[in-house]
């Protein structure tokens, strides 16, 4: 299963290179590298991935996410499909990997498998997490039709006990039926991609349950299984809790939301791309869950004015002068240096 994934995944980014997108992204590691080395920003390039919020609404309560707890502050909604169309503009030929997922659920969108088709028009490797409640037969041969690169099913548990656990007011049949819905689509259709991966949060409720899971994501014939350490967050009101197994657990032993690792000051993510939220706020990256980073909003300001602006400038200065000032990047594993 795993070595099918990594042919696909070998065979889709070769399909979405050109010369302008390899000489952007030998840019965009060329700055990093430099403003890693000399301590000071480096920015005149587009980033390589980009995350754009097709919509901040989900049916799922999940406590552990803001939207699902219901402590998202920033407005909800949906971007209309002219605002993307005119942001897939912004973002242009250098764009390589074009994220459909932020907060909610994508597939609430109801135009979202033209929004996918307008990437992929572009050459852009398209992905989405979704928690697999709304892909009909129907919808799931669109996607394949629209030929989306990877598609990542939430799948936290074996039974609907276990499942419902986190993932609140979720039904696990109808996620099954779901994965069924899109391995069957590309089957008949006698398409390779999207790439199906069924993904498994780690809690402690539902570690027992990794054999089980392991032999699901094999009879479902899905291209990949991918185990997940949990994120927790301190809005959360409990209800699940870390694995018992230290290795499946992002935080120290017995500290609660202590991530392990020395926190360094640096972040790839900060270089090589961004996040759009549903109604145009540029924040910095998925961890900026209410946009408070934000640079401007891409509505009202060309993208790359944005990301070489004062604003983006001065946040990446912290970044690589003193991260542990901002309170986001406590919680992330990104940068993290994991010797003495």
């Amino acid at each position: 299963m795993q070595w099918r994934s990594f042919v696909l995944e070998a065979n889709a980014i070769l399909k979405v290179l050109t010369i302008r997108r390899i000489v952007n992204a030998i840019r965009v590691v060329c700055f990093y590298v430099l403003s890693r080395i000399t301590g000071k920003i480096y920015l005149g390039y587009k980033p390589m991935a980009v995350s754009i919020e097709p919509t901040s609404i989900c049916n799922l309560k999940c406590p552990e996410c803001p939207t699902g707890a219901g402590v998202l502050n920033r407005p909800r909604g949906q971007m209309e499909l002219k605002q993307y169309e005119v942001l897939l503009g912004q973002l242009g030929p250098q764009l390589m990997y074009l994220n459909l997922y932020v907060q909610g659920e994508p597939m609430m969108h109801p135009q979202f498998a033209e929004m996918v088709l307008l990437a992929r028009k572009q050459g852009y490797y398209t992905s989405c997490s979704t928690n697999g409640h709304f892909l009909s037969s129907g919808v799931a041969e669109k996607l394949v039709e629209a030929d989306m690169t990877r598609l990542i099913f939430s799948v936290d548990g074996l039974t609907q006990d276990s499942y419902q656990k986190y993932r609140v007011g979720g039904d696990l049949s109808k996620v099954i039926d779901s994965i069924k819905n899109v391995v069957e689509a590309k089957r008949r259709k006698k398409r390779r991609f999207p790439i199906v991966v069924m993904q498994f949060l780690v809690f402690e409720h539902n570690e027992h349950e990794l054999d089980g899971i392991r032999q699901l994501a094999k009879s479902l014939d899905v291209d990949k299984l991918e185990l997940k350490s949990a994120q927790f967050n301190s809005f959360a009101q409990g209800g699940v809790k870390p694995p018992v197994n230290n290795s499946l657990n992002r935080y120290v032993e017995g500290q609660s939301k202590v991530v392990k690792g020395s926190l360094r000051n640096h972040c790839w993510r900060q270089w090589h791309s961004a996040v759009i939220t549903w109604n145009g706020a540029l924040s910095p990256c998925c961890f900026d869950k209410d946009a408070t980073h934000a640079f401007g909003n891409v509505f009202d300001t060309d993208f790359q004015t944005l990301n070489k602006s004062e604003i983006s400038f001065d946040f990446k200065d912290l970044i690589i002068n003193d991260k542990k000032a901002i309170a986001m990047c406590l919680n992330c594993t990104e940068g993290r240096s994991f010797l003495p």
